[in-house]
């Protein structure tokens, strides 16, 4: 932009006189529909065409800030900020443009008006908050916010005494900054009118003053011819043939194109009707994925084209949402690769043509080995239930994809019915059956046929093959990767409606089971809260001889929190109180020879305030107890090397986004122990528990994510907050609640209270997955360590690129999310193994 301007904007006009050019300043005309400012304005930025970009820049280099003529609040010109996805760059640096006082923003004494003026239209699909700051040279700053609708404009009026209130020196100006949140979907921006002004402008006018602008900026028409090619794709497709399914799909394809007929009708008469536009736009995005939707049907169709029922095949990383979305699925054979010890699964669809699906189940019906019959294997089908994600379940957007939208606020699947066999399917829902797998550590090596079979009332039986490699490698059953987690024995028992301490006990034994068989070792980090005492002698032992075996456990919990921390005279003796209490039970532990197991749960997510309490207590405990150690998820990143906490804290947990491989390998050589775990604030591109994300983030986080960073465990809070909740009985589509922690679903709940006991969840199944690639991993370290002389050095070199994990994972917020990839290179590693081996 130029950087001297007047204050009202004028063109030249050149007249030629006999000898003399004259230059006369004319005051230009505004464009039709735009509204000129007030001689008073001093126009700080307009982006006009021609304008310099010096002094605009970003934060971070995956967005992009340029002049554009697609929108314009005043004048014929603004600056587009278009944001990038988090889920296509990983990055998650909070996006903004600063425009730089002198240069992108016209010098101006700030003293001299009232009200910094901006607009800022969200020309994005989805709301979000968008914010301007204001910063000078040491510093100091002023933020305001507002929210946007889709497709929303916002007009920001800062008053300047504002602005110096909070300490910004209007004469020493840095930068005005326009920012909003980083969405795992891309997002675009346009600002315009940078204006510094003693007038109040009305926002609702110049939202009605600017909407034609707003309609047009939806690209409304191109979305249209998009989605009217990909109907007409997916039309080509369908069979001429007269039988009700083609039938079907020829009815859901005309039903479309109704639709977008419609559309085409309406859209040029739309004018400035934001909210009719908007309605259109919703409608559009709704057909974006109808279409894909159809599709499947069709691929399912093509596929068997005699059978009443499409069947396919999703990964178990994948969801299969029984309403509105497409199928990630394969229209062949299931494939599935596993060692000796491990299970594996996969999702055989069903896809009703319209007419649902009465008592449908899913039967296996036989499986050959290399020995014959069974040969070790163990299969099983259960059907997958859904729940709804419509609010008031609070929005967790996950990550887009092909067959997926970033928030999609419907029916979602992950409960597995174990408990019954037959669903009944309605309408053209998808139904899912989870199909998993177990080799046996004495399973036989090679390849293997499953059978499985679909019947439902008045269908035909549909057959399908699961064909199963079986490598020959054995994982250790125990993992290497250690957990530690809260539980509530009482929360568990709540469903059941018992009560009594002793049913409470033996009702329980079914979760600690459950636990053991999905590599989690019962335990409770919050003991002092849910159980009221350390764990005796006996249950320990209980645990090591029935559920999994014992690694590490919890005794007591100390909260720093329940200390005074204005008065630390009184310290030594609330901890004295808490080690007496603990005290008999250590006793125990050092006679039965369990104590180097034994650790003290500490300080949960405790800031700097607390450290000088935390290190006196600690102190003083490592003084009473030294063979007892101390796990503790205290926020520092320097993990205790800045604060003194460092040698009393063995085993260091932090968040998954935080990682530091030098501290990690700093605690190591000093045998002190680094692990994670989430919480509700880590949320996309980095993993999480939440239904509705993809499950295979939890695949990856617990296998090639943990081993690649060398975290030694991992901890979650909780696996059965269901406070309230009843048994699950309904179902494929259950109205059990799925809002396990204020209005999140998911958070702290990994299974379900079943009829029979614990049920479980796509979630899950992919937790033990993710445990297992971990000791897949750590075989083949193994392996390469210990490989004799004169081992391929081309094997060893493919080994050592594989233990790196670089081809699925390279940050805690960049991993692949495609089933196949993940797949292809967990196959790699198996094949190298069972070669090493």
């Amino acid at each position: 932009m130029r950087n001297h301007r007047s204050l009202r904007r004028r063109i030249a006009v050149v007249l030629a006189l006999p000898g003399v050019l004259v230059a006369l300043l004319v005051p230009a005309a505004p464009a039709a529909g735009v509204q000129e400012r007030s001689a008073a304005d001093v126009v700080l930025a307009d982006f006009e065409p021609g304008d310099s970009q010096e002094g605009v820049s970003l934060a971070a280099d995956v967005d992009r800030a340029v002049p554009s003529t697609d929108f314009a609040a005043r004048g014929s010109g603004s600056l587009r900020f278009d944001i990038a996805g988090s889920a296509a760059t990983g990055n998650t640096v909070f996006p903004r443009v600063w425009l730089e006082d002198g240069t992108a923003l016209q010098r101006a004494d700030w003293r001299t008006f009232g009200y910094l003026r901006v607009g800022v239209l969200n020309a994005s699909s989805e709301p979000t908050t968008m914010y301007v700051v204001v910063r000078d040279l040491a510093g100091k700053f002023h933020q305001t916010g507002l929210s946007a609708a889709p497709y929303g404009y916002r007009v920001f009026q800062i008053a300047t005494a504002a602005i110096a209130a909070q300490g910004v020196d209007l004469t020493r100006l840095q930068h005005i900054q326009i920012s909003a949140a980083r969405s795992p979907n891309p997002r675009r921006l346009y600002v315009d009118d940078v204006v510094g002004t003693d007038t109040l402008v009305d926002e609702a006018a110049e939202q009605a003053r600017t909407a034609t602008q707003v309609v047009a900026s939806m690209g409304l028409s191109g979305r249209l011819d998009a989605a009217v090619e990909a109907l007409g794709q997916v039309e080509s497709r369908i069979s001429p043939r007269q039988l009700p399914p083609e039938q079907a799909l020829r009815g859901t394809a005309a039903a479309i194109r109704a639709q977008l007929d419609d559309y085409r009708g309406r859209i040029p008469g739309l004018g400035g009707d934001i909210g009719a536009a908007r309605g259109i736009l919703a409608g559009l995005e709704t057909v974006r994925w109808r279409i894909p939707r159809l599709g499947s049907f069709v691929d399912a169709r093509r596929a068997r084209p005699q059978s009443p029922v499409g069947l396919g095949f999703a990964a178990s990383m994948s969801l299969v949402y029984p309403r509105d979305l497409p199928c990630q699925c394969g229209w062949g054979d299931g494939r599935l690769q596993l060692a000796r010890g491990e299970y594996e699964s996969t999702q055989l669809v069903a896809l009703p043509y319209g007419t649902g699906l009465s008592g449908a189940q899913v039967k296996v019906t036989g499986i050959a080995g290399p020995r014959g019959p069974g040969s070790g294997l163990t299969v099983t089908a259960d059907p997958v239930a859904s729940l709804n994600l419509a609010p008031p379940v609070a929005p967790r957007p996950g990550t887009p994809t092909p067959y997926r939208p970033s928030l999609y606020q419907g029916w979602t699947p992950d409960p597995i019915l174990a408990d019954r066999a037959t669903v009944d399917v309605a309408g053209d829902d998808l139904q899912a059956f989870w199909i998993r797998v177990h080799a046996a550590p004495g399973a036989a090596a090679g390849d293997y046929e499953v059978t499985i079979e679909l019947t439902a009332r008045d269908t035909a039986p549909q057959r399908a093959r699961v064909r199963v490699t079986v490598w020959d490698v054995v994982i250790a059953d125990r993992p290497v990767l250690q957990t530690a987690i809260g539980n509530d024995p009482k929360a568990y028992a709540e469903p059941y409606g018992i009560t009594d301490p002793e049913g409470v006990r033996k009702v329980n034994e079914a979760k600690w089971r459950f636990l053991a068989d999905y590599k989690l070792q019962p335990d409770n980090i919050y003991r002092s809260i849910y159980d009221g005492r350390p764990p005796t002698v006996a249950e320990l032992r209980e645990i090591d001889s029935k559920y999994g075996g014992l690694r590490r456990f919890n005794i007591w919990y100390f909260d720093p929190r329940l200390f005074d921390r204005a008065r630390p005279e009184t310290w030594d003796a609330q901890a004295d109180a808490l080690f007496d209490t603990i005290q008999p039970y250590v006793e125990d532990y050092r006679a039965a020879g369990l104590a180097d197991r034994a650790y003290l749960y500490c300080c949960d997510e405790s800031r700097a305030e607390y450290f000088g309490l935390i290190k006196a207590v600690l102190t003083r405990f490592k003084q009473r107890f030294p063979d007892i150690e101390v796990m503790s998820t205290i926020i520092d990143d320097q993990m205790g090397t800045g604060s003194g906490l460092s040698r009393l804290v063995d085993y260091w947990v932090r968040d998954v986004p935080w990682h530091s491989a030098e501290i990690i390998a700093d605690r190591r050589a000093a045998g002190d122990e680094s692990w994670w775990y989430l919480h509700a604030g880590n949320q996309n591109p980095y993993p999480n528990l939440f239904v509705g994300y993809e499950p295979g983030q939890l695949r990856s986080l617990l296998g090639p994510m943990s081993y690649q960073a060398g975290v030694d465990g991992f901890l979650y809070y909780r696996v059965d907050r269901w406070y309230g909740h009843p048994v699950l009985t309904d179902g494929p589509l259950s109205n059990w609640d799925p809002r396990t922690w204020n209005d999140v679903a998911g958070d702290g709940s990994l299974f379900y209270p079943g009829r029979n006991g614990p049920l479980p969840s796509i979630r899950i199944e992919n937790f033990r997955d993710g445990m297992e690639d971990h000791n897949l991993l750590a075989a083949l370290r193994q392996a390469v360590d210990h490989a004799p002389g004169g081992t391929d050095p081309q094997l060893i070199a493919k080994a050592e690129r594989l233990l790196t994990a670089h081809d699925v994972v390279t940050s805690q917020k960049s991993y692949v999310r495609d089933p196949a990839t993940y797949q292809a290179w967990r196959g790699d590693l198996g094949r190298v193994l069972e070669r090493l081996t």
